[in-house]
């Protein structure tokens, strides 16, 4: 088959397509391996089905690069504990010594899965807050949720770097004080010194930056365990656990 009749045949599938190394793959499948048949494929893209492929690179590269500029940044910015955990009427956030800073009412009806995404967007929301009054260009949140399976962590990824924040969430089945303090009145996190999300044994200090960091550009670094000292917590769990 042709470059341009794969298009047509395929088009409706790779107009869901969002990456690149998707497109490359369907070339490999064809074996459009050589430049010329390559470029072929690509302007078929472009002209049968209005698939920008060099636009997107440019966009994934700028991601990249975003990605590693905050990653620098954030080595030597502090970092920021949050729990979070939701019912399907309300959400939670504690700082890292378990006192609410913020619990409110989910204002439509969702499942388990929405509930828990809310609020860690909200997490990651009022960290970027924090962050903004520490006045440090970048920080590393440090997430503890009380679920992880079905969370678009994708999106996650996405709204912590639109706020200078590496992400380093973890799953905690258990002791999660967000999700023990779920029950309550609505708490306003207007009236919380946000400079209290700062890890109590954070020095404040530049950090060098670590393999996490570095790790940032391929997207595998959101998903670490917290670097936090002391021995660790069998309770922890890496929520890349949940997407294997």
């Amino acid at each position: 088959m042709t470059p341009e009749m794969v298009v047509r045949v395929r088009l409706p599938q790779l107009h869901t397509f969002t990456r690149t190394d998707q497109f490359d793959q369907v070339a490999a499948q064809h074996r459009f391996t050589d430049t010329r048949s390559f470029n072929r494929f690509l302007d078929a893209l472009l002209d049968i089905g209005g698939i920008d492929y060099d636009g997107l690179r440019h966009a994934e590269n700028a991601h990249r690069a975003e990605e590693q500029r905050v990653a620098d940044a954030a080595c030597h910015g502090p970092r920021l504990t949050v729990w979070s955990a939701a019912t399907l009427t309300t959400f939670t956030l504690c700082r890292g010594d378990g006192q609410v800073i913020w619990r409110d009412r989910i204002p439509t009806t969702v499942g388990g899965i929405e509930a828990a995404q809310t609020s860690a967007l909200h997490a990651i929301w009022l960290a970027g807050q924090a962050r903004e009054q520490l006045h440090t260009a970048a920080a590393t949140l440090d997430l503890r949720l009380d679920r992880g399976r079905g969370l678009d962590l994708e999106s996650l990824r996405r709204e912590a770097l639109a706020a200078a924040l590496v992400l380093e969430a973890t799953v905690v089945a258990v002791h999660n004080p967000a999700a023990e303090r779920c029950a309550g009145e609505v708490v306003d996190w207007r009236g919380i010194d946000l400079s209290t999300l700062r890890h109590p044994q954070d020095p404040g200090r530049p950090r060098e930056p670590d393999d996490r960091a570095r790790r940032a550009t391929d997207g595998t670094a959101t998903n670490a365990a917290p670097r936090s000292p002391g021995p660790s917590r069998p309770d922890l769990a890496p929520l890349t656990e949940y997407e294997r």
